[in-house]
């Protein structure tokens, strides 16, 4: 059996099917509210009626009080990709952290989407597990100090970021 191997191209599916969620948290109160209660209620066919409306193209969508996932299809060596965000330590997800999380990472997204470079590079980090290497990628595309850890593997780039509500969450991208 081959284990799955995170490559730029999945890394950079991920960022660009999950733009648009994100960047409809951020920007429409209504849509955030009604993700967040569909997220804490667990209600998962409100929640891929939500995701639909504004990306396409994902077989996976899980959730839990505290975060969501959404998978793609992804190409070998992988079979899907997954983005993950979620609050650290359970803290119960809020309609303001979740749009604030959302306004962070967002220039982070787009950078990946439009660099393969950059996004290569990630990978390549990851790969060998040097988190400095992505710490120093990725700090100049969050506000200051609000990147407090990162963890990879060759399947998996893990981000502990603070919102600006100071509620950290896990944001990740793995493959499968």
């Amino acid at each position: 059996m081959t284990l799955s191997r995170l490559t730029a191209v999945a890394l950079q599916k991920a960022a660009r099917k999950t733009i648009p969620v994100y960047r409809t948290i951020a920007n429409n109160p209504i849509y955030a509210a009604k993700f967040t209660a569909a997220i804490r209620s667990n209600n998962l066919r409100a929640l891929s009626r939500l995701v639909g409306r504004v990306t396409s193209g994902f077989n996976d969508l899980g959730a839990n009080t505290f975060g969501f996932n959404i998978g793609f299809p992804a190409p070998p060596p992988a079979n899907q990709v997954e983005n993950a965000t979620h609050t650290r330590e359970s803290v119960l997800l809020t309609v303001r952290s979740l749009r604030s999380i959302s306004r962070r990472i967002l220039p982070l997204y787009r950078k990946i989407r439009d660099n393969s470079t950059f996004a290569a590079q990630l990978v390549a980090a990851a790969r060998n597990r040097d988190n400095a290497r992505i710490r120093t990628l990725i700090s100049p595309l969050l506000p200051a100090g609000s990147l407090l850890r990162v963890r990879s593997n060759n399947s998996s780039i893990l981000l502990e970021i603070r919102s600006s509500t100071g509620v950290v969450f896990i944001n990740q991208f793995f493959v499968l």
